[in-house]
């Protein structure tokens, strides 16, 4: 079945299962990108976003239809996600070298072989690694699960100044650490 999603949601909030495997198959590739760049770990991010669709499908009686599903979806995930890492103890984000610089270069086209690319990435995962908390969370919202800076600010609870903020201070960290790396 193929419902819209506000009807797929009010279905699946009084039990339809097919109304939740359409949500799921809508926003399954999503939550598994995002949890992956949040802990690095392909098997706990699969941990992560199955127990982050078992608690959506509980807590849908309380979605409020109209709003947005894929930022209250994202904030569940993300919620669990820092539960279940905070108990494994394990904290990464990897980011691609083109998303971390989408919003400054967004009409530059970059042209780089496979073996420069790689290079890039382990230059990000470097900094990223460098980051504090705050910046890796504002930073895998933004460009791993491709959140607005409203969303990020719903997701996590803070105002839309902080976020900005944040993200701001972040992508600026980050751009000194790269090229700090680079020299």
């Amino acid at each position: 079945m193929n419902f819209g999603e506000d009807d797929c949601i009010r279905k699946a909030a009084y039990g339809d299962q097919e109304a939740f495997r359409s949500l799921w198959e809508t926003h399954h590739a999503l939550a598994m990108a995002t949890a992956l760049r949040l802990c690095h770990h392909r098997p706990l991010a699969e941990e992560i976003t199955q127990g982050a669709f078992v608690l959506a499908w509980r807590g849908l009686p309380r979605f409020q239809l109209g709003q947005p599903f894929r930022p209250w979806f994202v904030r569940i995930l993300y919620r669990h996600a820092l539960d279940v890492m905070e108990r494994q103890r394990r904290y990464h984000t990897a980011l691609s070298f083109e998303a971390l610089h989408e919003d400054e270069q967004e009409n530059m086209h970059v042209d780089m072989n496979l073996q420069e690319h790689i290079v890039q990435r382990e230059e990000i995962r470097h900094v990223l690694a460098q980051l504090n908390a705050d910046q890796c969370r504002v930073i895998a919202l933004r460009y791993g699960a491709d959140l607005t800076e409203e969303d990020i600010a719903h997701v996590l609870g803070w105002p839309l100044g902080t976020v900005k903020s944040r993200l701001n201070r972040a992508r600026k960290q980050c751009r000194t650490l790269l090229l700090r790396e680079r020299r």
